[in-house]
């Protein structure tokens, strides 16, 4: 093999193309370990989260916010709808359990166009 300076240098070249593409492989596996860790706790912004994990490839931080929101406990915050009378109601199922707002008295137009 040392006579062949050619068998030597594609060789060596096979070796390096492996060893980028074990770490590559590797990369792309750690930036995408926030989106599984997600899914595993039950995350609903598990996707979200890997996106972010993945932009990471490109900007750091943004990989290190995805690990951290990885492992935070989703919350959700109650909100109420404009001119709904039904306030403080948290859950869907307090909301199917409360009872139907009735809709309100829209003014309509008679034949002359008076209100």
């Amino acid at each position: 093999m040392a006579d062949n300076p050619q068998a030597l240098l594609a060789v060596s070249l096979g070796l390096i193309l492996f060893c980028l593409i074990v770490i590559a492989l590797f990369i792309v596996f750690v930036h995408t370990m926030p989106g599984k860790i997600a899914r595993n706790r039950g995350n609903p912004q598990a996707e979200a989260i890997e996106i972010l994990s993945l932009l990471g490839l490109l900007i750091f931080p943004l990989w290190m916010a995805a690990l951290v929101w990885s492992y935070m406990r989703p919350f959700t915050v109650p909100v109420a709808l404009v001119g709904d009378s039904r306030q403080g109601v948290g859950t869907p199922e307090e909301a199917e359990a409360s009872e139907p707002v009735p809709p309100q008295a829209t003014q309509t137009n008679d034949e002359e166009g008076e209100v």
